[in-house]
C-alpha cells in the first residue's frame, strides 16, 4: 500500500502546472514549490490513478494541463 497524497500538496502541484503550462518539468515544479522531486513524482503518479487525468507530459518532459472544453 502506497502513501496517501496530501490533498494540499496535490492542489499546489496542479496549480503550479497550470500557471506554467508546458514550461516546467517535474524537477522544475519541485524547485518552484521547495519540495523534494520524489514528492512531486508521488503526486503525479497518484494523479494517473484518478478517473480524469488532468496533467500530461510532453516528449520533452514538460508538464501541462489537459484542456476540457
Amino acid at each position: 500500500m502506497g502513501r496517501k497524497i496530501n490533498p494540499l500538496r496535490r492542489t499546489e502541484v496542479i496549480k503550479t502546472v497550470g500557471e506554467h503550462h508546458e514550461q516546467l518539468t517535474a524537477g522544475g515544479i519541485a524547485k518552484k514549490l521547495g519540495l523534494h522531486p520524489q514528492e512531486v513524482a508521488r503526486v503525479l503518479t497518484a494523479l494517473e490513478d484518478e478517473p480524469e487525468k488532468v496533467v500530461h507530459e510532453d516528449d520533452g518532459g514538460f508538464l501541462g494541463l489537459f484542456k476540457f472544453w
